[in-house]
């Protein structure tokens, strides 16, 4: 059970679906579309499988009590950028962190490339993201080329 605030449940009541994590030792739930931050992915070596546990007791628990020889797995980035789906219906989605209303790319249910994080360069679970909220969390991570482009983007006014 999550408790959520009346806030938090504003944001998402229009949301078509919510990208949720579970800790695989405690089962806690984690609602990405809030901007909570994420649950660590781990591979277990002994057990030749991955899991998601929360950073706080679990990932503790895990190496001490079940003898597990977790590993941080290493994501190879694609080769080219990934297609996100919207999080709402038709063409409309919302940015995980903010919530502010973005349009789609044309009404075939994808994300548009300036709000998907892949595009920029970033590594985020965050899957959809308004340029505001780029801007804030990731322009230091960006290259001096992807900054350029951010930046006419910014000027141009898109959101």
């Amino acid at each position: 059970m999550v408790n959520l605030t009346r806030e938090e449940w504003g944001r998402i009541k229009d949301i078509k679906e919510l990208d949720l994590q579970q800790c695989f030792y405690c089962l806690k739930l984690n609602i990405l579309n809030l901007g909570w931050k994420a649950f660590g992915k781990y591979y277990c070596e002994k057990e030749q499988k991955e899991h998601v546990l929360c950073p706080e007791l679990c990932y503790r628990v895990c190496l001490s009590i079940l003898g597990c020889k977790l590993k941080r797995e290493r994501v190879k980035q694609a080769a080219k950028e990934q297609t996100v789906a919207v999080n709402r219906e038709y063409y409309w989605a919302s940015c995980y962190l903010c919530s502010k209303e973005l349009r789609g790319a044309g009404k075939h249910g994808v994300v548009k490339n300036r709000n998907n994080p892949w595009f920029w360069g970033i590594k985020s679970v965050w899957k959809i993201l308004c340029l505001g909220c780029i801007g804030k969390k990731f322009y230091r991570r960006m290259s001096g080329s992807k900054r350029k482009s951010f930046n006419k983007y910014v000027r141009r006014g898109y959101e």
